[in-house]
């Protein structure tokens, strides 16, 4: 008998300054250089400022990155990884436009 296997979610709590835009993507390597938003990910969402979401990690991969952006910044995105897909996971956002950083959620 096979033990049941399931994918994760990945929550995101967007605490970015009011009027800011943020996205997160997952991607199975770590693409930095390379990415492009709205290609190459697992799942990708985003939302405006105070509204949180979530990626879906599907069963099949064992670990993942994250990638996260926030519209119009002058920073970069930031990467997060590699992360084992054993659990859901819960990441934020903090900052303003062009002053941003994400943090793992304390538990």
């Amino acid at each position: 008998l096979m033990p049941f296997i399931q994918g994760h979610n990945v929550w995101i709590q967007n605490r970015a300054a009011s009027g800011t835009y943020t996205d997160a993507g997952a991607t199975e390597h770590n693409q930095k250089g390379h990415w492009s938003w709205g290609s190459h990910a697992i799942d990708q969402q985003g939302a405006s400022a105070h509204k949180g979401y979530h990626l879906y990690i599907p069963e099949n991969y064992t670990t993942f990155w994250l990638v996260f952006g926030v519209a119009s910044s002058t920073e970069d995105d930031k990467w997060r990884g590699p992360i084992n897909n054993d659990g859901d996971k819960c990441w934020h956002f903090h900052g303003t436009e062009d002053a941003w950083d994400v943090y793992e959620c304390p538990n």
